[in-house]
């Protein structure tokens, strides 16, 4: 019985070492193919600003729209904690956030899809992230802005419409990021 015992504790270490080498490796390689955005001067999604208005909700269930951020530059990630590009990506996300954080003219809107608030706010905690984080219902999320992939980011003028979009996963910790950031604040 006790060498029974003793193999199960040994197979369940094992497996646990191989789990933790696999996400290592993983999280490496999804890292290995992030790059910094190509910012444009022109707007890259068109149409109405109606097609880019979304709601959201806070992390105690008050709802948002985007629209009411009018006037202000807004980074908006739609991401999920099940995502590993999402995951991946997330440190620079909170590096850009901490150089604007006390920026009153620059939102973040961090809405997480497909997560529940209590996952979200543990996710937070056991990351040690102070991002603005919220959730989001896949029915919110305008057609104009469906990909089908995570984690998708859009920027915002302070005129409200789109000034730059991202999908899949991004260094967001760049100068170039935040010099767009500052162009689109002096606009």
């Amino acid at each position: 019985m006790r060498k029974w015992l003793i193999g199960i504790a040994v197979t369940l270490v094992l497996i646990g070492a191989f789990a933790a080498s696999t996400v290592h490796v993983l999280t490496a390689r999804v890292r290995r193919n992030f790059h910094t955005p190509q910012f444009t001067e022109q707007a890259s999604l068109n149409g109405p600003l109606s097609d880019y208005d979304f709601r959201y909700s806070t992390l105690d269930g008050q709802v948002l729209h985007v629209s009411q951020l009018k006037g202000k530059v807004v980074f908006v990630n739609f991401w999920g904690t099940w995502c590993i590009g999402c995951v991946v990506e997330m440190p620079t996300v909170q590096k850009l956030y901490d150089q604007f954080k006390n920026d009153p003219s620059v939102v973040f809107v961090i809405a997480s899809r497909l997560d529940t608030p209590a996952r979200v706010r543990w996710y937070a905690r056991h990351e040690h992230y102070d991002l603005p984080f919220y959730t989001i219902k896949d029915l919110d999320i305008p057609q104009a802005m469906r990909f089908n992939q995570y984690p998708a980011t859009f920027i915002y003028a302070k005129d409200g419409t789109v000034a730059e979009h991202h999908i899949g996963g991004a260094n967001w910790n760049d100068p170039r990021v935040v010099d767009f950031l500052h162009s689109l604040e002096n606009r």
